[in-house]
């Protein structure tokens, strides 16, 4: 099974009424928008709780590379967020 595929089912599962389900959908956005190689280090490190160390034998790469994958995708996620809001189109 293919990642989108598996992603798909799991979403689909999901009951919409939960609190919290609205901030998951905005997480995944805002990760979606981030180049491969830094969600990979920030969702190892931060959301997966893998020391830097580790994340980067997963990655096959230096810790250094590591640590400035996730500050250049922090730094990304923050200016993501304060991105005014597009207005609704009525």
């Amino acid at each position: 099974m293919d990642i989108r595929t598996w992603q798909l089912a799991v979403e689909l599962a999901q009951p919409c009424d939960l609190p919290g389900f609205d901030d998951g959908v905005a997480l995944l956005d805002l990760l979606a928008a981030l180049p491969d190689e830094r969600r990979e280090a920030f969702v190892l490190t931060q959301l997966a709780g893998l020391p830097h160390a580790e994340a980067a034998e997963v990655s096959d790469c230096p810790v250094g590379t590591v640590r400035s994958r996730v500050a250049r995708a922090r730094a990304t996620l923050v200016d993501l967020l304060e991105e005014p809001a597009a207005p609704a189109v009525v």
